[in-house]
């Protein structure tokens, strides 16, 4: 063999080596993307239409609320929060769109109002979990009634059908690409942004890691706690934008259970329960994953129930998983026969002090 010849094939061996690990470093960064994969061609192999163009159009319009609701949802989950008034929310801005006190007024004010509105919502969330004792849980369930019986006195419990200039939002199309999809990918790239670039996103995994040491760190925890909710609830309300103006009016059955998908999309993306980890593009998958099963199963004829019961036995799966990592984790933090952070005295203000360098 010439010397030419084997120093190209030499090259050509680690150019080999390089895509399967850059590909290797990616299926462990995102482990959803390969499961994504697998199940869009294993329904494809499976219904004749699966593979079609429109089908795969309409997945995506479809995942788009639920991708842009759950982003929100990541970041209060990553504080180690949890928002169960999300499918409320979702109904009480799609409410004030259909208002009177709005009706007939011109699209962008009446968006400007529903933004105002979800970042209202997101703020009642955040201040009562920031400055009270109360769980995130307790709260949000609280809110979760008060939203939706504010929705329903507003729209009466009565179908309301919206006008034209409320429906490009979720019907019309950018350069042969629907809005929807645009919002969502414009949400992901920004929140992604958002976490990996900014103090803000750093502030968040600390408060999420470790609250007590993030507090004795002096980091601004109730507003890092107040801002993540308020963003939730902010595209919440976009979420709702766009389901709205894709259905052309507004249900009562809105946003009903719409939680658990959010929180299921979130959780299965790889963000935490117990907070401090999380990925905006795992949260993205995760909603892929989520409209993809639920349009194979429709393709399948089941019974619409049967999502639930995939969606709750992922979810289940899902904590499960994070509570066997959580428990690994709290071994291996603990110092030698003594109990984790968070139960001494010292440790939240040596992990204090510590947290504090690293931020300077």
């Amino acid at each position: 063999m010439k010397p030419a010849t084997r120093v190209r094939d030499i090259r050509d061996i680690r150019d080999v080596r390089y895509v399967r690990d850059a590909l290797l470093a990616g299926v462990r960064r995102q482990p959803l993307l390969p499961v994504l994969l697998v199940l869009l061609a294993a329904l494809s192999v499976s219904y004749g239409g699966f593979a079609g163009t429109a089908n795969f159009r309409n997945i995506a319009v479809q995942a788009s609320p639920l991708t842009i609701a759950a982003v929100g949802a990541t970041y209060v989950i990553i504080t180690a929060g949890i928002d169960l008034s999300v499918g409320s929310m979702l109904f009480l801005a799609a409410a004030i769109e259909s208002s009177d006190a709005l009706s007939g007024g011109p699209a962008g004010l009446v968006f400007l109002t529903v933004a105002a509105a979800g970042v209202g919502m997101g703020l009642v969330n955040g201040a009562a979990v920031a400055t009270t004792r109360v769980p995130a849980l307790v709260v949000t369930l609280a809110t979760l009634q008060v939203f939706r019986g504010a929705g329903g006195h507003i729209t009466g419990q009565r179908n309301i059908t919206l006008p034209a200039n409320l429906r490009g939002i979720g019907t019309a199309t950018a350069l042969g690409v629907p809005v929807p999809v645009w919002l969502a990918a414009g949400t992901a790239v920004g929140a992604g942004l958002l976490f990996s670039r900014t103090v803000f996103g750093r502030y968040l995994q600390a408060v999420g890691s470790h609250r007590e040491a993030a507090v004795h760190a002096g980091l601004p925890v109730r507003r890092v706690t107040v801002g993540a909710y308020a963003l939730a609830g902010l595209l919440a309300a976009l979420a709702s934008l766009t389901q709205t103006g894709r259905l052309g009016a507004v249900q009562p059955s809105i946003g009903q259970g719409y939680e658990l998908t959010v929180v299921t999309a979130v959780v299965l993306g790889g963000t935490s329960l117990f907070g401090g980890r999380g990925s905006v593009t795992g949260t993205v998958l995760g909603a892929l994953v989520l409209t993809t099963a639920q349009t194979g199963l429709v393709f399948s004829g089941a019974s619409p129930y049967v999502f639930d019961i995939v969606r709750g036995a992922v979810l289940l799966v899902a904590v499960l998983a994070a509570a066997v990592r959580w428990r690994e984790l709290v071994r291996a933090v603990a110092p030698a026969g003594g109990a984790p952070w968070g139960r001494g005295r010292t440790e939240p203000a040596e992990a204090g002090a510590t947290m504090m360098k690293e931020f300077r």
